[in-house]
């Protein structure tokens, strides 16, 4: 607005003596109204005739003054957004104020909206690894009811996931491409709250519920007892613990034991449970007839909702340990066990796995074990042999040994019964 004087004439009319006093003029409208950017603030731009002006936001018909710029002041303002808010329509309408206080038509900008983005609400929360988190989301479109206004940022829209922790003071934050309902975000190992929120142009979306996940650590141990280096083919028990802290008091966790036959061969699942009790609970597992292979306890993650925030765990695991398998020898004894010279004794046994193996009878000479005969087994692991008893007045001691195997491509080593004796009278 340039500065000039205004003048007005004033016209007295002579009338039957009376004197009619001037009357003020009324300033023209300002032309040219335009609304932009200018950083973050809008930029708001007329032509008057160098009059102070009155500059009012129009909601769309009634308004409020947000500037009222002197006579010497350039034709422009600058406005904060928050002191429009948010609305659907609004304008800015710019009156000139005439030197008696006179007040012009108004001049209007386009119509343009102040309606900042919807809120995202989170639907799910899930963890990939320790280290990785995928977020699902809903957003409802904000309807623009003057699209293509001069105030339109297509590219002013912005999402993102903010990570604390888990150190204190610790945080990132990660972008979201505009229109994506999904999102995996990086996290830190160990327990961290991740926040997703929107905004625009026009500022930050309030904030919603459903907004929050918190990723808590899951611990699993074998240590009451584990995983045995050796042990018979038939099978054996572990019993572990889960540890969550921070899980809901409701929660209960899914686990399985896994197996495979060496460290490139992908895991499978040999048996599973599920933790009803608070987590810190023991639990059990039996592992039934095998070869030797990698074992490891699997604790899958888990995903929980309490008030609006999403809980999630990380799947956690025992560390692999191969286990070793031999055989099982079940039963293996002369039946009876005392017998007169030259009677016939049974020899009784029983094996696992069930295989017609070729195990051998031995018998300690006081020094070593030395073999003394083949003992078949039949299909079911069984053999039933009699044998002469021998040596009057002796009482020696006996075993059986089997041969190593392998079973469904697993290996089997070699096992040997308890000694067992056979007394001649």
């Amino acid at each position: 607005m340039r500065t000039f004087a205004a003048t007005t004439a004033a016209t007295i009319l002579l009338t039957a003596g009376v004197t009619t006093p001037a009357q003020a003029a009324v300033p023209d409208a300002p032309t040219d109204v335009q609304v932009s950017w200018a950083g973050d603030k809008i930029r708001v731009t007329w032509n008057d005739n160098g009059e102070a002006n009155r500059v009012l936001a129009v909601f769309p018909d009634t308004g409020f003054p947000v500037a009222l710029p002197t006579a010497d002041a350039p034709n422009e303002v600058s406005l904060d957004v928050k002191s429009i808010g948010a609305a659907s329509k609004v304008r800015i309408s710019v009156r000139s104020i005439g030197a008696d206080k006179e007040l012009s038509a108004p001049a209007h900008s386009p119509l343009f909206d102040t309606v900042p983005v919807s809120p995202p609400a989170l639907r799910a929360a899930t963890s990939l690894s320790t280290t990785s988190v995928r977020l699902r989301w809903i957003q409802e479109e904000t309807a623009d009811v003057t699209p293509n206004d001069p105030l339109d940022q297509p590219t002013g829209a912005w999402l993102k996931a903010t990570v604390t922790g888990p150190a204190a003071g610790q945080q990132r934050e990660t972008l979201i491409p505009g229109g994506a309902k999904t999102a995996d975000v990086p996290v830190p190992a160990g327990p961290v709250t991740i926040k997703l929120s929107a905004g625009d142009e026009w500022g930050t979306a309030p904030a919603g519920d459903f907004q929050t996940a918190r990723v808590i650590t899951t611990g699993v141990s074998t240590t009451v007892l584990g995983f045995p280096a050796l042990t018979g083919f038939g099978g054996f028990n572990i019993k572990g613990i889960v540890q969550v802290p921070g899980a809901p008091d409701y929660a209960t966790y899914n686990y399985d034991v896994q197996a495979r036959p060496n460290s490139s061969a992908p895991w499978q699942k040999v048996s599973s449970g599920v933790t009803f009790d608070k987590p810190g609970t023991p639990i059990f597992a039996w592992l039934g007839a095998s070869g030797g292979r990698e074992y490891r306890l699997w604790v899958p993650a888990e995903e929980f909702l309490q008030d609006d925030v999403f809980i999630v765990s990380p799947a956690a695991s025992t560390k692999a340990k191969f286990v070793r398998r031999c055989a099982a020898v079940y039963r293996a004894e002369f039946t009876p066990s005392t017998a007169r010279v030259s009677a016939t004794v049974k020899l009784v046994v029983n094996v696992e796995p069930y295989l017609p193996l070729k195990a051998a009878l031995q018998k300690w000479n006081g020094k070593q074990w030395v073999h003394v005969r083949a003992v078949q087994l039949d299909a079911k692991g069984n053999a039933n042999i009699p044998i002469r008893a021998a040596g009057r007045g002796t009482t020696t001691k006996y075993r059986i040994l089997t041969p190593p195997v392998k079973v469904n491509g697993l290996p089997v080593e070699a096992g040997s019964s308890k000694p067992f004796t056979l007394k001649v009278t």
